[in-house]
């Protein structure tokens, strides 16, 4: 390998107190001074996240870091030779700092095409990082959330991991009343573009579901309000099939998130023990 980079991953952090973030872009200095940077250029991701967040708040934090690197990027072409400057610069951008607008730890690859290497850890670390099943989960949990607050229902649930000390399952909203977990709610997102995936993802589910009822430590209740995925005779077979797995459990049911808001309140309504 021609070149020794050190990257770091430029995260958007509106909320520290929650400790969400998105990937946005990241920096890279090559062993021969050389520095780039990529950007996302859109917002619809991030606001599609933090659905509450005024776009122009993130567009504004964004044109800013933007300013600071392209400033950078001259610094470090005028001082490509000097080694030293360059790596305090580069230490000195990534530190961690109370913003926004926050840097990961950095890491180091090799390589002999120092753009391509750029191209690719934004394609895994940005572009990817919204395509995982966790990211689109995240999203629907909090899409979930601001449901709930909108039917007077958020206060009645806790984020809680169901299960012992050997074996645990964690579930975004669960209802606890006189020390008895009456309801837990997961949203699954199924949207994959292949059905190994789907079978995978499902399966993962059916299984912890199986342990929690050998354990004795399912809800009464248990909600999953899954995405389904986009037509397609194998992904919905799939679909299908893992969907009537997990409804084969005693006090299971799914519904899709492609019902109508007071559709999924009714749903969640009827695993309560009561709505006063």
């Amino acid at each position: 390998m021609k070149y020794i980079c050190n990257y770091s991953i430029l995260r958007f952090l509106p909320y520290p107190e929650t400790g969400e973030f998105v990937n946005i872009g990241v920096v890279v200095l090559a062993s021969n001074g050389e520095f780039h940077y990529q950007l996302d250029r859109t917002r619809q991701r991030v606001t599609r996240f933090f659905k509450t967040l005024d776009h122009k708040i993130y567009l504004r934090a964004r044109d800013e870091v933007r300013a600071e690197l392209t400033r950078l990027e001259s610094f470090f072409t005028e001082r490509k030779g000097e080694i030293g400057p360059s790596i305090s610069a580069f230490k000195h951008l990534i530190h961690p700092r109370e913003t926004m607008m926050r840097f990961s730890d950095p890491g180091s690859i090799g390589t002999n095409d120092i753009k391509k290497t750029l191209a690719e850890l934004y394609e895994h670390y940005v572009n990817h990082s919204f395509a995982t099943k966790e990211y689109q989960e995240r999203v629907l949990e909090r899409e979930l959330g601001s449901l709930l607050a909108v039917a007077n229902l958020k206060q009645r649930y806790k984020e809680q991991k169901l299960g012992t000390k050997l074996y645990e399952v964690r579930f975004p909203f669960v209802m606890v009343a006189d020390e008895k977990v009456h309801q837990a709610i997961k949203p699954l997102y199924f949207g994959q573009g292949d059905s190994s995936k789907i079978y995978d993802h499902g399966d993962a589910w059916v299984s912890k579901m199986k342990r929690l009822k050998a354990i004795k430590r399912l809800a009464k209740d248990t909600l999953f309000i899954v995405e389904p995925p986009s037509d397609g005779l194998k992904l919905m077979a799939a679909f299908n099939e893992v969907v009537s797995d997990l409804e084969g459990f005693a006090g299971v049911r799914v519904i899709s998130n492609r019902a109508s808001n007071a559709e999924i309140v009714d749903e969640i309504k009827a695993g309560l023990p009561s709505i006063t």
